[in-house]
Protein backbone atom coordinates (compact mmCIF):
# COMPACT_ATOMS: atom_id res chain seq x y z
CA UNK A 1 0.00 0.00 0.00
CA UNK A 2 1.17 3.55 -1.02
CA UNK A 3 2.11 5.23 2.25
CA UNK A 4 4.62 8.26 3.48
CA UNK A 5 7.01 8.68 6.16
CA UNK A 6 7.80 11.55 8.76
CA UNK A 7 10.72 11.78 10.59
CA UNK A 8 11.15 14.24 13.91
CA UNK A 9 14.69 13.85 14.76
CA UNK A 10 15.59 16.27 18.09
CA UNK A 11 18.40 16.03 20.64
CA UNK A 12 17.49 13.17 22.69
CA UNK A 13 14.55 11.57 20.45
CA UNK A 14 13.23 10.36 17.49
CA UNK A 15 10.03 10.03 15.97
CA UNK A 16 8.59 8.09 12.58
CA UNK A 17 5.55 8.33 11.46
CA UNK A 18 4.01 5.87 8.84
CA UNK A 19 0.96 7.15 7.25
CA UNK A 20 -1.33 5.13 4.98
CA UNK A 21 -4.77 6.63 3.29
CA UNK A 22 -4.32 9.54 5.53
CA UNK A 23 -4.42 7.95 8.58
CA UNK A 24 -1.35 7.34 10.92
CA UNK A 25 -0.56 3.03 11.09
CA UNK A 26 2.71 3.12 12.64
CA UNK A 27 4.49 4.88 15.28
CA UNK A 28 8.17 3.97 16.33
CA UNK A 29 10.16 6.00 19.14
CA UNK A 30 13.60 5.74 19.57
CA UNK A 31 14.64 7.94 22.79
CA UNK A 32 18.89 8.22 23.72
CA UNK A 33 17.87 7.20 27.37
CA UNK A 34 16.11 4.37 26.66
CA UNK A 35 17.35 3.15 23.36
CA UNK A 36 15.65 -0.30 22.13
CA UNK A 37 17.36 -3.30 21.79
CA UNK A 38 16.07 -5.29 19.73
CA UNK A 39 18.63 -6.47 17.13
CA UNK A 40 21.63 -6.13 19.19
CA UNK A 41 23.60 -8.78 19.57
CA UNK A 42 25.80 -9.80 22.75
CA UNK A 43 28.47 -12.28 23.83
CA UNK A 44 26.70 -13.81 27.20
CA UNK A 45 27.18 -15.99 29.71
CA UNK A 46 24.57 -19.01 31.19
CA UNK A 47 23.79 -17.72 34.91
CA UNK A 48 21.09 -20.85 35.35
CA UNK A 49 19.66 -23.57 32.85
CA UNK A 50 15.91 -23.94 33.96
CA UNK A 51 15.27 -27.90 32.97
CA UNK A 52 11.47 -27.70 33.80
CA UNK A 53 11.10 -24.54 31.48
CA UNK A 54 13.49 -25.88 28.78
CA UNK A 55 14.85 -22.54 28.63
CA UNK A 56 18.32 -20.47 30.35
CA UNK A 57 18.87 -17.57 31.94
CA UNK A 58 21.73 -15.39 30.04
CA UNK A 59 23.46 -12.59 31.21
CA UNK A 60 23.74 -10.15 28.49
CA UNK A 61 25.23 -7.19 30.42
CA UNK A 62 21.36 -5.96 30.60
CA UNK A 63 19.23 -4.89 33.94
CA UNK A 64 17.68 -8.44 33.90
CA UNK A 65 19.69 -11.50 32.27
CA UNK A 66 18.31 -12.47 28.82
CA UNK A 67 15.86 -15.37 28.67
CA UNK A 68 16.61 -18.22 26.02
CA UNK A 69 14.23 -21.24 25.00
CA UNK A 70 15.80 -24.31 23.68
CA UNK A 71 13.70 -23.90 20.40
CA UNK A 72 15.91 -20.09 20.12
CA UNK A 73 18.93 -21.66 20.64
CA UNK A 74 18.52 -24.36 17.92
CA UNK A 75 19.17 -23.37 14.30
CA UNK A 76 15.82 -22.86 12.79
CA UNK A 77 15.26 -21.54 9.30
CA UNK A 78 11.63 -22.52 9.36
CA UNK A 79 10.39 -19.19 11.05
CA UNK A 80 11.73 -17.11 8.91
CA UNK A 81 9.85 -15.72 5.45
CA UNK A 82 11.28 -17.64 3.07
CA UNK A 83 11.30 -20.61 1.50
CA UNK A 84 13.55 -23.15 2.48
CA UNK A 85 15.09 -26.06 0.58
CA UNK A 86 15.69 -28.54 3.07
CA UNK A 87 12.57 -29.01 4.85
CA UNK A 88 13.45 -31.85 6.86
CA UNK A 89 15.58 -29.59 9.12
CA UNK A 90 12.74 -28.39 10.94
CA UNK A 91 12.39 -28.66 14.59
CA UNK A 92 10.19 -29.57 17.01
CA UNK A 93 7.95 -27.45 19.23
CA UNK A 94 8.84 -25.85 22.36
CA UNK A 95 6.17 -27.76 23.64
CA UNK A 96 7.53 -31.00 22.30
CA UNK A 97 10.75 -29.82 23.98
CA UNK A 98 9.05 -29.82 27.30
CA UNK A 99 7.72 -33.07 27.36
CA UNK A 100 11.14 -34.60 26.55
CA UNK A 101 10.74 -35.43 23.09
CA UNK A 102 13.07 -33.20 21.50
CA UNK A 103 16.60 -31.73 21.99
CA UNK A 104 17.07 -30.61 26.14
CA UNK A 105 17.94 -27.53 27.48
CA UNK A 106 20.51 -29.32 29.86
CA UNK A 107 21.90 -31.28 27.26
CA UNK A 108 22.68 -27.96 25.25
CA UNK A 109 23.93 -24.99 27.04
CA UNK A 110 25.33 -25.33 30.94
CA UNK A 111 25.86 -22.52 33.72
CA UNK A 112 29.09 -20.30 32.63
CA UNK A 113 29.27 -21.14 29.03
CA UNK A 114 29.52 -18.02 26.70
CA UNK A 115 28.19 -17.62 23.01
CA UNK A 116 26.93 -15.02 20.98
CA UNK A 117 23.22 -14.23 21.02
CA UNK A 118 20.97 -11.69 19.68
CA UNK A 119 17.98 -9.71 21.11
CA UNK A 120 14.57 -11.08 19.52
CA UNK A 121 12.37 -9.10 21.89
CA UNK A 122 12.47 -6.26 24.63
CA UNK A 123 12.32 -6.73 27.73
CA UNK A 124 8.79 -6.18 28.85
CA UNK A 125 7.97 -4.72 32.13
CA UNK A 126 9.28 -7.30 34.62
CA UNK A 127 10.40 -9.40 31.86
CA UNK A 128 13.74 -9.63 30.80
CA UNK A 129 14.57 -10.01 26.70
CA UNK A 130 13.90 -12.62 24.48
CA UNK A 131 17.33 -14.04 23.09
CA UNK A 132 18.22 -16.19 20.71
CA UNK A 133 21.85 -17.61 18.81
CA UNK A 134 20.29 -17.88 15.58
CA UNK A 135 22.11 -14.62 14.55
CA UNK A 136 20.21 -12.39 11.68
CA UNK A 137 21.64 -9.09 10.17
CA UNK A 138 19.39 -7.13 8.02
CA UNK A 139 21.12 -5.46 5.52
CA UNK A 140 19.02 -3.27 2.75
CA UNK A 141 18.56 -6.38 0.12
CA UNK A 142 19.77 -9.41 2.17
CA UNK A 143 19.81 -10.66 5.40
CA UNK A 144 22.79 -12.39 7.02
CA UNK A 145 22.48 -15.85 8.73
CA UNK A 146 25.77 -17.09 9.44
CA UNK A 147 24.19 -20.66 10.61
CA UNK A 148 22.42 -20.78 7.44
CA UNK A 149 24.66 -22.09 4.89
CA UNK A 150 22.69 -21.86 1.76
CA UNK A 151 20.29 -19.27 0.39
CA UNK A 152 16.29 -18.66 0.57
CA UNK A 153 14.58 -16.30 -0.70
CA UNK A 154 11.38 -14.46 0.45
CA UNK A 155 7.99 -15.96 -0.37
CA UNK A 156 6.45 -12.62 -1.02
CA UNK A 157 8.61 -12.99 -4.18
CA UNK A 158 6.13 -15.32 -6.12
CA UNK A 159 7.54 -15.26 -9.25
CA UNK A 160 9.43 -18.44 -9.70
CA UNK A 161 11.60 -16.90 -12.84
CA UNK A 162 12.98 -14.45 -10.23
CA UNK A 163 13.20 -16.28 -7.24
CA UNK A 164 15.61 -18.87 -9.19
CA UNK A 165 17.27 -15.63 -10.70
CA UNK A 166 18.05 -14.07 -7.38
CA UNK A 167 18.87 -17.33 -5.54
CA UNK A 168 21.54 -18.25 -8.44
CA UNK A 169 23.30 -14.72 -8.33
CA UNK A 170 23.71 -14.25 -4.62
CA UNK A 171 24.72 -18.62 -4.37
CA UNK A 172 27.95 -17.17 -6.66
CA UNK A 173 28.71 -14.08 -4.77
CA UNK A 174 28.31 -15.02 -1.68
CA UNK A 175 31.03 -16.79 0.80
CA UNK A 176 30.68 -20.64 1.24
CA UNK A 177 30.29 -20.41 5.14
CA UNK A 178 27.93 -17.40 5.30
CA UNK A 179 24.35 -18.19 4.56
CA UNK A 180 21.85 -15.43 2.74
CA UNK A 181 17.91 -14.36 2.73
CA UNK A 182 16.96 -12.21 -0.10
CA UNK A 183 14.40 -9.82 1.20
CA UNK A 184 11.29 -8.55 -1.06
CA UNK A 185 12.61 -5.43 -2.06
CA UNK A 186 15.52 -7.18 -3.99
CA UNK A 187 13.03 -8.01 -7.37
CA UNK A 188 14.19 -6.74 -10.20
CA UNK A 189 17.61 -5.53 -8.60
CA UNK A 190 20.82 -6.52 -10.60
CA UNK A 191 23.95 -8.30 -9.49
CA UNK A 192 26.26 -5.46 -8.42
CA UNK A 193 23.24 -4.39 -6.14
CA UNK A 194 23.44 -7.95 -4.26
CA UNK A 195 26.94 -7.85 -4.50
CA UNK A 196 27.48 -4.44 -2.53
CA UNK A 197 24.64 -5.69 0.20
CA UNK A 198 26.98 -9.01 0.43
CA UNK A 199 30.17 -7.43 0.62
CA UNK A 200 28.86 -4.91 3.47
CA UNK A 201 27.18 -7.80 5.79
CA UNK A 202 30.63 -10.00 5.22
CA UNK A 203 32.47 -7.50 6.58
CA UNK A 204 30.07 -6.46 9.46
CA UNK A 205 30.45 -10.32 10.22
CA UNK A 206 33.92 -10.09 10.48
CA UNK A 207 34.12 -6.98 12.96
CA UNK A 208 31.72 -8.77 14.95
CA UNK A 209 33.60 -12.37 15.42
CA UNK A 210 36.87 -9.89 15.96
CA UNK A 211 34.70 -8.33 18.76
CA UNK A 212 33.44 -10.93 20.00
CA UNK A 213 36.97 -12.97 20.85
CA UNK A 214 38.28 -9.73 21.89
CA UNK A 215 35.43 -8.71 24.80
CA UNK A 216 34.79 -10.72 28.03
CA UNK A 217 31.20 -11.34 28.62
CA UNK A 218 28.70 -10.02 28.89
CA UNK A 219 29.22 -7.91 26.36
CA UNK A 220 27.24 -5.94 23.35
CA UNK A 221 28.88 -6.68 20.38
CA UNK A 222 26.70 -4.96 17.58
CA UNK A 223 23.87 -2.35 18.17
CA UNK A 224 21.42 -1.80 15.05
CA UNK A 225 21.91 1.74 13.56
CA UNK A 226 19.72 4.69 14.99
CA UNK A 227 16.12 4.92 13.61
CA UNK A 228 16.03 7.73 10.97
CA UNK A 229 18.47 5.42 8.99
CA UNK A 230 16.86 2.09 9.59
CA UNK A 231 13.92 4.00 8.18
CA UNK A 232 15.45 3.51 5.07
CA UNK A 233 16.26 0.18 5.67
CA UNK A 234 13.38 -1.60 7.02
CA UNK A 235 10.47 0.72 6.08
CA UNK A 236 11.10 2.53 2.30
CA UNK A 237 9.41 0.52 -0.33
CA UNK A 238 8.86 1.83 -4.03
CA UNK A 239 5.43 2.52 -2.87
CA UNK A 240 6.79 5.31 -0.36
CA UNK A 241 5.55 8.55 -1.87
CA UNK A 242 7.94 10.64 0.61
CA UNK A 243 9.90 10.57 3.57
CA UNK A 244 10.13 13.87 5.03
CA UNK A 245 12.98 14.76 7.56
CA UNK A 246 13.17 18.00 9.59
CA UNK A 247 17.01 17.61 10.88
CA UNK A 248 19.30 18.85 8.24
CA UNK A 249 22.47 16.59 9.73
CA UNK A 250 19.74 13.87 9.62
CA UNK A 251 18.77 14.27 5.90
CA UNK A 252 21.96 14.40 4.94
CA UNK A 253 22.53 11.07 6.94
CA UNK A 254 19.94 9.67 5.09
CA UNK A 255 20.98 10.67 1.96
CA UNK A 256 24.07 9.58 2.20
CA UNK A 257 22.85 6.24 3.36
CA UNK A 258 20.72 6.12 0.40
CA UNK A 259 22.79 6.62 -2.16
CA UNK A 260 25.56 3.88 -0.88
CA UNK A 261 23.31 1.15 -0.17
CA UNK A 262 19.67 1.59 -1.64
CA UNK A 263 18.91 0.18 -5.14
CA UNK A 264 16.16 2.61 -6.08
CA UNK A 265 16.56 6.78 -4.82
CA UNK A 266 13.93 7.04 -2.10
CA UNK A 267 12.34 10.96 -2.34
CA UNK A 268 13.69 12.41 0.59
CA UNK A 269 11.90 15.55 1.48
CA UNK A 270 13.83 18.05 4.31
CA UNK A 271 11.05 19.87 5.84
CA UNK A 272 11.99 23.38 7.11
CA UNK A 273 8.47 25.18 7.73
CA UNK A 274 7.87 27.12 10.57
CA UNK A 275 5.23 25.25 12.44
CA UNK A 276 7.16 21.45 13.81
CA UNK A 277 6.57 18.80 11.31
CA UNK A 278 4.47 16.88 13.46
CA UNK A 279 2.24 19.55 14.53
CA UNK A 280 1.79 20.40 10.79
CA UNK A 281 0.46 17.18 10.15
CA UNK A 282 -1.30 16.81 12.78
CA UNK A 283 0.64 13.93 14.19
CA UNK A 284 0.81 15.07 17.84
CA UNK A 285 -3.32 14.92 17.92
CA UNK A 286 -3.23 11.79 17.13
CA UNK A 287 -1.00 10.50 19.10
CA UNK A 288 -2.45 11.63 21.88
CA UNK A 289 -5.64 10.43 21.12
CA UNK A 290 -3.86 7.14 21.06
CA UNK A 291 -3.16 7.18 24.63
CA UNK A 292 -6.55 7.70 25.90
CA UNK A 293 -9.10 4.78 26.48
CA UNK A 294 -12.12 5.89 24.66
CA UNK A 295 -12.05 5.77 20.74
CA UNK A 296 -14.99 7.55 19.34
CA UNK A 297 -16.43 6.20 15.76
CA UNK A 298 -17.47 8.33 12.61
CA UNK A 299 -21.34 7.21 13.51
CA UNK A 300 -21.13 7.87 16.86
CA UNK A 301 -20.44 4.51 18.31
CA UNK A 302 -17.08 4.18 20.18
CA UNK A 303 -14.57 1.63 21.38
CA UNK A 304 -12.93 1.02 25.14
CA UNK A 305 -9.90 -0.23 25.39
CA UNK A 306 -8.60 -1.68 28.71
CA UNK A 307 -5.25 -2.81 28.76
CA UNK A 308 -3.54 -5.14 31.46
CA UNK A 309 -0.58 -7.20 31.66
CA UNK A 310 -2.29 -10.88 30.76
CA UNK A 311 -4.42 -8.99 28.02
CA UNK A 312 -6.37 -6.28 25.88
CA UNK A 313 -9.50 -6.16 25.64
CA UNK A 314 -12.03 -4.31 23.74
CA UNK A 315 -15.31 -3.43 23.28
CA UNK A 316 -17.90 -1.90 21.00
CA UNK A 317 -20.65 0.23 21.71
CA UNK A 318 -23.49 1.70 19.72
CA UNK A 319 -23.19 5.14 21.78
CA UNK A 320 -24.59 8.37 20.17
CA UNK A 321 -25.29 6.25 16.67
CA UNK A 322 -28.74 5.82 16.59
CA UNK A 323 -29.44 3.71 13.14
CA UNK A 324 -29.50 6.21 10.53
CA UNK A 325 -31.31 4.61 7.99
CA UNK A 326 -31.28 1.47 9.44
CA UNK A 327 -34.94 -0.57 9.66
CA UNK A 328 -34.52 -1.94 12.78
CA UNK A 329 -32.17 -2.78 15.94
CA UNK A 330 -30.44 -5.56 13.95
CA UNK A 331 -29.42 -3.61 11.37
CA UNK A 332 -27.85 -0.81 13.34
CA UNK A 333 -25.59 -3.35 15.34
CA UNK A 334 -24.12 -4.67 11.91
CA UNK A 335 -23.16 -1.02 10.85
CA UNK A 336 -21.63 -0.83 14.11
CA UNK A 337 -19.52 -3.67 14.29
CA UNK A 338 -18.46 -3.51 10.58
CA UNK A 339 -17.00 0.12 11.46
CA UNK A 340 -15.67 -1.40 14.99
CA UNK A 341 -13.58 -3.95 13.55
CA UNK A 342 -12.03 -1.67 10.73
CA UNK A 343 -10.78 0.93 13.70
CA UNK A 344 -9.74 -2.01 15.77
CA UNK A 345 -7.50 -3.60 13.30
CA UNK A 346 -5.94 0.51 12.97
CA UNK A 347 -6.03 0.71 16.59
CA UNK A 348 -4.49 -2.70 16.79
CA UNK A 349 -1.30 -1.43 14.43
CA UNK A 350 -0.99 2.28 15.52
CA UNK A 351 -0.77 1.83 19.43
CA UNK A 352 1.60 -1.79 18.49
CA UNK A 353 -0.93 -3.97 20.73
CA UNK A 354 -0.31 -7.24 20.87
CA UNK A 355 -0.42 -10.45 23.17
CA UNK A 356 -4.07 -12.29 23.87
CA UNK A 357 -6.68 -9.88 22.67
CA UNK A 358 -10.46 -9.81 23.05
CA UNK A 359 -13.01 -8.67 21.16
CA UNK A 360 -16.55 -7.56 22.24
CA UNK A 361 -18.80 -6.98 19.68
CA UNK A 362 -22.03 -5.97 19.73
CA UNK A 363 -24.24 -9.23 20.41
CA UNK A 364 -26.20 -10.49 16.80
CA UNK A 365 -28.61 -12.75 16.66
CA UNK A 366 -28.46 -13.68 12.68
CA UNK A 367 -25.01 -16.19 11.90
CA UNK A 368 -24.92 -14.55 8.64
CA UNK A 369 -24.30 -11.06 10.72
CA UNK A 370 -21.70 -12.40 12.53
CA UNK A 371 -19.79 -14.27 9.79
CA UNK A 372 -20.06 -10.62 7.71
CA UNK A 373 -18.51 -8.68 11.09
CA UNK A 374 -15.80 -12.05 11.02
CA UNK A 375 -14.97 -12.10 7.50
CA UNK A 376 -14.77 -7.52 7.48
CA UNK A 377 -12.22 -8.11 10.41
CA UNK A 378 -9.81 -10.72 8.32
CA UNK A 379 -10.02 -8.32 5.29
CA UNK A 380 -8.61 -5.07 7.42
CA UNK A 381 -5.85 -7.53 9.35
CA UNK A 382 -4.51 -7.84 5.62
CA UNK A 383 -2.80 -4.54 5.81
CA UNK A 384 -0.87 -5.98 9.34
CA UNK A 385 2.48 -7.22 8.86
CA UNK A 386 2.28 -8.46 12.42
CA UNK A 387 1.26 -12.43 13.04
CA UNK A 388 -2.23 -12.81 13.94
CA UNK A 389 -4.34 -15.97 14.85
CA UNK A 390 -7.64 -15.07 15.36
CA UNK A 391 -11.37 -17.56 16.27
CA UNK A 392 -14.66 -17.35 15.32
CA UNK A 393 -17.05 -14.87 17.00
CA UNK A 394 -18.59 -16.92 20.10
CA UNK A 395 -22.09 -17.39 20.51
CA UNK A 396 -21.42 -14.64 23.60
CA UNK A 397 -20.11 -12.16 20.81
CA UNK A 398 -16.73 -12.65 21.88
CA UNK A 399 -13.54 -12.65 19.18
CA UNK A 400 -10.56 -14.27 20.69
CA UNK A 401 -6.96 -13.18 19.20
CA UNK A 402 -3.59 -13.24 19.39
CA UNK A 403 -0.66 -10.54 17.79
CA UNK A 404 2.84 -11.46 17.51
CA UNK A 405 4.27 -9.12 20.16
CA UNK A 406 7.85 -7.75 19.46
CA UNK A 407 8.37 -3.84 21.07
CA UNK A 408 6.52 -2.20 24.08
CA UNK A 409 2.89 -0.73 22.71
CA UNK A 410 2.40 3.00 23.16
CA UNK A 411 1.14 3.54 26.43
CA UNK A 412 4.29 1.49 27.46
CA UNK A 413 6.36 3.65 25.85
CA UNK A 414 4.80 7.10 26.47
CA UNK A 415 3.56 6.65 29.93
CA UNK A 416 3.85 5.22 33.14
CA UNK A 417 1.75 4.01 36.31
CA UNK A 418 -0.15 7.12 37.75
CA UNK A 419 2.24 8.41 41.01
CA UNK A 420 -1.07 8.97 42.84
CA UNK A 421 -3.30 5.49 42.27
CA UNK A 422 -0.07 3.36 41.60
CA UNK A 423 -1.91 2.08 37.83
CA UNK A 424 -4.84 0.88 39.34
CA UNK A 425 -6.74 3.52 37.41
CA UNK A 426 -8.67 4.52 40.61
CA UNK A 427 -8.64 6.25 43.97
CA UNK A 428 -9.94 5.57 47.40
CA UNK A 429 -12.76 7.96 48.02
CA UNK A 430 -12.32 11.28 50.33
CA UNK A 431 -14.97 9.43 52.50
CA UNK A 432 -13.27 6.40 52.73
CA UNK A 433 -10.24 8.63 53.74
CA UNK A 434 -12.07 10.44 56.02
CA UNK A 435 -13.49 7.08 58.00
CA UNK A 436 -9.59 5.92 58.02
CA UNK A 437 -8.25 8.99 59.70
CA UNK A 438 -11.96 8.18 62.28
CA UNK A 439 -10.30 5.17 63.27
CA UNK A 440 -6.83 6.15 63.05
CA UNK A 441 -7.37 8.98 65.85
CA UNK A 442 -7.68 7.04 68.98
CA UNK A 443 -4.98 5.05 67.83
CA UNK A 444 -2.75 8.11 66.68
CA UNK A 445 -3.70 10.44 69.84
CA UNK A 446 -2.56 7.32 72.64
CA UNK A 447 0.98 8.35 71.55
CA UNK A 448 0.55 12.17 71.07
CA UNK A 449 1.60 14.72 73.84
CA UNK A 450 0.27 18.00 72.47
CA UNK A 451 -2.71 19.71 74.00
CA UNK A 452 -4.26 19.37 69.98
CA UNK A 453 -3.99 16.42 67.48
CA UNK A 454 -3.74 17.83 64.34
CA UNK A 455 -5.56 16.30 61.60
CA UNK A 456 -3.75 17.24 57.62
CA UNK A 457 -5.15 15.87 54.80
CA UNK A 458 -6.39 16.83 51.25
CA UNK A 459 -8.77 19.72 51.05
CA UNK A 460 -11.71 17.93 49.83
CA UNK A 461 -11.58 15.19 53.07
CA UNK A 462 -11.14 17.96 55.61
CA UNK A 463 -14.01 19.70 54.06
CA UNK A 464 -16.31 16.36 54.78
CA UNK A 465 -14.55 16.10 57.72
CA UNK A 466 -15.73 19.59 59.13
CA UNK A 467 -18.99 19.23 57.58
CA UNK A 468 -20.58 16.06 56.78
CA UNK A 469 -18.64 14.32 60.09
CA UNK A 470 -18.63 17.61 62.15
CA UNK A 471 -21.18 15.61 64.94
CA UNK A 472 -18.70 12.92 64.63
CA UNK A 473 -15.39 14.75 65.29
CA UNK A 474 -17.32 16.72 68.30
CA UNK A 475 -17.88 12.96 69.92
CA UNK A 476 -14.28 12.05 69.15
CA UNK A 477 -12.75 14.92 70.86
CA UNK A 478 -14.89 14.64 73.72
CA UNK A 479 -13.63 11.11 74.04
CA UNK A 480 -10.58 11.79 73.86
CA UNK A 481 -9.82 14.70 75.88
CA UNK A 482 -8.14 16.63 73.26
CA UNK A 483 -8.44 19.71 70.59
CA UNK A 484 -8.73 18.80 67.29
CA UNK A 485 -8.27 20.93 64.23
CA UNK A 486 -7.93 20.04 60.52
CA UNK A 487 -5.68 21.63 58.30
CA UNK A 488 -6.07 21.29 54.66
CA UNK A 489 -3.35 20.57 52.28
CA UNK A 490 -3.70 21.14 48.59
CA UNK A 491 -0.37 19.51 48.21
CA UNK A 492 -1.11 16.19 49.47
CA UNK A 493 -2.78 13.68 47.15
CA UNK A 494 -6.86 12.13 47.59
CA UNK A 495 -5.11 9.53 50.00
CA UNK A 496 -2.34 10.70 52.14
CA UNK A 497 -3.40 12.41 55.55
CA UNK A 498 -0.65 13.43 58.83
CA UNK A 499 -2.14 12.82 62.34
CA UNK A 500 0.66 15.05 64.22
CA UNK A 501 0.65 17.09 67.42
CA UNK A 502 0.21 20.92 67.79
CA UNK A 503 0.60 23.34 70.70
CA UNK A 504 2.31 22.58 74.08
CA UNK A 505 1.99 19.17 76.01
CA UNK A 506 -0.72 18.28 77.74
CA UNK A 507 -0.84 16.80 81.35
CA UNK A 508 -1.08 13.01 80.37
CA UNK A 509 0.56 11.67 82.98
CA UNK A 510 -1.16 8.48 82.86
CA UNK A 511 0.11 7.83 79.29
CA UNK A 512 3.28 5.45 79.03
CA UNK A 513 6.50 7.43 79.12
CA UNK A 514 8.04 6.27 75.49
CA UNK A 515 5.63 6.03 72.20
CA UNK A 516 6.08 2.71 71.11
CA UNK A 517 5.29 3.87 67.71
CA UNK A 518 5.70 7.11 65.71
CA UNK A 519 3.88 10.30 66.29
CA UNK A 520 2.49 10.56 63.03
CA UNK A 521 0.82 8.22 61.33
CA UNK A 522 0.32 9.08 57.72
CA UNK A 523 -1.26 6.62 54.88
CA UNK A 524 -0.43 7.30 50.71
Amino acid sequence: MRNEIFVNVAPRETRVAVRESDRIVELHFERAAERGVVGRLYKGKVTRVLPGMQAAFVDIGLERAGFLYVSDYLADPDDLDFETEAPSTRRRSPGAAQRGAGPQIQNLVAEGQEFLVQVAKEPLRNKGARITSRIALPGRHLVLMPWLNRVGVSRRIDNDRERRRLRGMVERLRPRELGFIVRTVSHGLAEADLKADIDYLSNLWSEIQTRREQSPAPALVHEEPPLHLRVLRDFVTHETKQVSVDNAEAYGAMQQFAQQFMAFRPKLHQYKGEEPLFESQRIEAEIEEGIGRKVWLKSGGYLIIDQSEALTAIDVNTGRFTGGKSKNLEETILKTNLEAVREIVHQLRFRNIGGLIILDVIDMELSENRERVFRALLEALREDKSKVNILKISELGLIEMTRKRTRENLIDQLCEPCAHCSGRGYLPSARTIAYKILRELPRSTRYIRAETVRVSAHPDVVELLGQEEADTLEKLRHELGRAIELWPNPRFHGEQFEITGSGPPADRSAEPAEPAEPAAAASS
